[in-house]
């Protein structure tokens, strides 16, 4: 059964399309309330959470630019040289930018995904806490997501496998 196919249990009147090689479900016209949470809520929603993944992320970027004392302080704990912490900041600065934007947003999120696999890498490596684990992994849930919402080309690709 593919995305696309109507659940067993629904009644949706099945048409047969002589164009093509199967039946096709009849659709009517979309009803209002779910055009309104798809084309307008859903974007909405997904540019909230895209702007607070995004701030979180870009915090953590500042921290690392400026070579604050907790970031080289993490950073020298996981066993990276202080040297180390300022071009990470701003592989991670620019992943962020890259993300915010709509036309590199894939990028962005892809690259954002593979920083947070590291950190999730890391913490496994130190042998840390489960919550401090699972956070990074939680941040790349919530940025996909965030695209999946705000991306009408996102959500297609997704839904219908293509």
């Amino acid at each position: 059964m593919s995305i696309d196919a109507p659940h067993p249990t629904t009644t949706d009147p099945v048409t047969t399309d002589p164009t093509k090689a199967g039946p096709v479900r009849a659709t009517g016209p979309v009803p209002a309330w779910r055009d309104l949470a798809v084309r307008r809520l859903a974007p909405l929603l997904g540019w909230v959470v895209t702007l607070a993944v995004a701030a979180q992320l870009a915090q953590g970027a500042y921290g690392q630019l400026t070579e604050s004392d907790r970031s080289v302080g993490m950073f020298e704990a996981i066993g990276y040289p202080a040297s180390a912490v300022f071009l990470i900041g701003v592989l991670q600065a620019v992943a962020v930018v890259l993300y915010v934007v709509p036309w590199t947003a894939f990028l962005g999120a892809l690259l954002l995904t593979a920083y947070l696999g590291g950190a999730v890498a890391a913490h496994v490596r130190l042998e840390d806490a489960v919550a401090h684990t699972l956070t990074p992994v939680l941040f790349a849930v919530g940025l996909w997501a965030a695209l999946f919402l705000r991306s009408e080309r996102i959500r297609w690709a997704v839904l219908t496998g293509r």
